[in-house]
């Protein structure tokens, strides 16, 4: 995943930008490469590492990951016998004007923008199931229109991708938008960036702060806000937390007499385990090794 991508050329059939498939590959191992066209892929069985613009995860069976142009990714390993199926389709689908929508004063990029990258199958009750069955349905018919070819099959294809990014448009783009009354929207990147980080620092002491907390803050659904705070800060929400949380640790062990466990308490971690993890990490030492050390400094 070192090498520097290639740019995978088109090759779509029938001047129709559109196609799909299923992997039949052992092992789905793909070196780190981009395309001008979108990608969708749903796990269908099995699990497959993806790395995206560097960013690592695991895919599990049943998730769904949608790529915009340009994104470089690859699939550095695979479970054996994963099937993975795969969809591509041409920016010429979508018309320019339709590649921006513009809300009163909050303004969202559409298409151009990275979104939807990975759903996760949902749990039972989970209050994303919606989104999830909307878009794994739309990709059931797509493919099944590709595969059939019955008379129609291209303006159906167009149909189910226009309906695919209006879903999302009106409920996630238009989702963000009532998260704060008319008016108090925050409307630039520092803006959110800075709610964010002064809610953090009002509630890190609340073990039950998380990412849907941070979200709603920013005014964006999780899936945008996941993706916004890694590129504007360059670490995941969780990690910058837990380094608050790490930051006012260190301070209370060196200006208080609590305990460690008080203090693991007061900043917020769940367990006394979880502290001690966290905080070797951090700093090299132990909660006592370091108010020990330090305090002599």
């Amino acid at each position: 995943m070192t090498n520097k991508p290639w740019q995978e050329k088109e090759e779509f059939g029938f001047s129709f930008p559109f196609r799909c498939w299923e992997s039949e590959l052992k092992d789905f191992i793909y070196p780190s490469h981009w395309h001008e066209y979108y990608e969708i892929f749903l796990v269908l069985q099995g699990k497959v590492n993806i790395v995206i613009d560097g960013d690592a995860r695991d895919v599990q069976e049943g998730d769904i990951v949608l790529l915009d142009p340009g994104r470089v990714h690859g699939f550095p390993s695979s479970e054996a016998q994963t099937c993975l199926r795969i969809f591509h389709f041409a920016q010429s689908f979508f018309a320019k004007e339709d590649h921006l929508l513009a809300l009163g004063d909050y303004r969202a990029v559409f298409i151009q923008k990275p979104i939807l990258h990975a759903f996760s199958h949902p749990e039972e009750g989970n209050s994303d199931e919606l989104l999830y069955t909307h878009i794994a349905s739309i990709l059931d018919l797509l493919f099944n229109e590709y595969k059939k070819k019955k008379l129609g099959w291209q303006i159906a294809i167009k149909g189910e991708l226009y309906r695919m990014f209006l879903f999302y448009v009106r409920n996630i783009i238009m989702e963000d938008t009532d998260k704060f009354p008319a008016g108090q929207l925050p409307v630039t990147t520092e803006e959110r960036i800075e709610r964010v980080f002064l809610f953090v620092n009002e509630h890190f002491q609340n073990t039950d702060l998380d990412l849907n907390h941070a979200a709603a803050e920013a005014a964006l659904s999780r899936f945008h806000f996941t993706r916004f705070f890694k590129q504007r800060t360059g670490q995941c929400f969780y990690a910058f937390l837990s380094s608050v949380r790490l930051s006012h640790a260190k301070e209370m062990l060196l200006k208080t007499d609590l305990q460690v466990i008080d203090v693991a308490r007061n900043c917020g971690f769940s367990s006394l385990s979880t502290f001690f993890r966290v905080f070797k990490a951090g700093t090299g030492f132990s909660p006592s090794q370091f108010r020990k050390t330090k305090s002599k400094e």
